[in-house]
């Protein structure tokens, strides 16, 4: 090993020269291919061609990996108010909806919920006291949260 100017440095040297970089976005093995748009039973959900993104023992960054679940969007919570019994049926627009997307009310967990599709999902509210609510929808990558996006009124 050798600096610039071309003198020899020995392993300590190299060493001090090193900086050490925090591992932001690790690297992570994959074990056996992963695919993209179809589910187990031959359907296609979101709708797409089959494809191969990731192939058995291959490098990958983490963020790449995490790219391919994206988090989920809340653009609209229709009707945007009900009745503090709950059970009210709502149906919640946005995006990267997917099985196993959960929703909360202040808090609560909503009953019922169904995704319909990738950008379109329907739950029955909680029972909660009368006011304004945040409303959250988590999927397996992150939660986003609408604030105040429910009214329960008595």
């Amino acid at each position: 090993m050798y600096r610039d100017n071309g003198t020899q440095i020995n392993k300590t040297q190299a060493q001090a020269l090193a900086t050490s970089v925090p591992v932001t976005d690790p690297l992570v093995k994959v074990a056996e291919h992963i695919y993209e748009g179809v589910r187990a039973d031959g359907t296609t959900y979101p709708p797409r061609r089959r494809k191969l993104v990731f192939r058995k023992d291959q490098i990958i960054r983490t963020s790449e990996l995490n790219a391919y679940f994206p988090a989920p969007t809340i653009a609209s919570i229709s009707p945007a108010t009900g009745a503090a019994a709950g059970n009210t049926l709502v149906t919640v627009k946005g995006s990267n909806f997917s099985v196993g997307t959960t929703v909360t009310f202040g808090g609560t967990a909503a009953t019922g919920v169904t995704v319909v599709n990738e950008t379109t999902l329907t739950c029955r509210t909680p029972a909660k006291a009368a006011g304004a609510a945040d409303v959250a929808v988590t999927n397996d990558s992150a939660t986003a949260t609408k604030t105040g996006g429910f009214t329960f009124t008595a």
